[in-house]
């Protein structure tokens, strides 16, 4: 699985192609989640776990659209009992919560002064670019996260 961290690999240099032109995307996008008023406020801790479950993972598999049917790495293909996944690269604080957190510090105050959801998760998208989105099959996903 070394080579999933490696960038002169192959699986390494496709799977950065997924989060290329991302202000680009951002312009056209018309996510609920990306173009709404709604405001969350309190604990960094607490809105980053809310947000990190829900509105962020489903953010980035309807934003980083795939174009494969099959996993990067062992290559068996998508079908009924097959699922592929998103996988965030798990070198140097690339994934999902540490993008997360980092958007948040972009915009927290303090505990009482709200934050639109929509600017942290932009940022959050916009974290991603130059980073790997691997596309792997549950088995691989839970390696590769190990």
């Amino acid at each position: 699985m070394e080579c999933l961290n490696d960038n002169t690999d192959p699986i390494y240099k496709t799977a950065l192609k997924r989060t290329l032109n991302i202000n680009k995307k951002l312009i056209k996008n018309r996510s609920h989640s990306l173009n709404n008023e709604c405001v969350i406020g309190g604990p960094k801790n607490d809105i980053l776990l809310f947000l990190k479950g829900g509105p962020a993972k489903n953010l980035v598999n309807s934003f980083f659209k795939y174009t494969t049917d099959k996993c990067d790495y062992c290559g068996i293909e998508k079908n009924k009992t097959t699922q592929l996944d998103r996988a965030h690269c798990n070198k140097d604080s690339c994934d999902r919560s540490s993008l997360l957190k980092k958007s948040i510090e972009v915009h927290f105050i303090d505990e009482t002064t709200p934050i639109k959801i929509k600017a942290i998760l932009i940022t959050f998208i916009k974290y991603h670019e130059e980073i790997p989105l691997f596309i792997l099959c549950k088995k691989c996903h839970r390696e590769y996260d190990n």
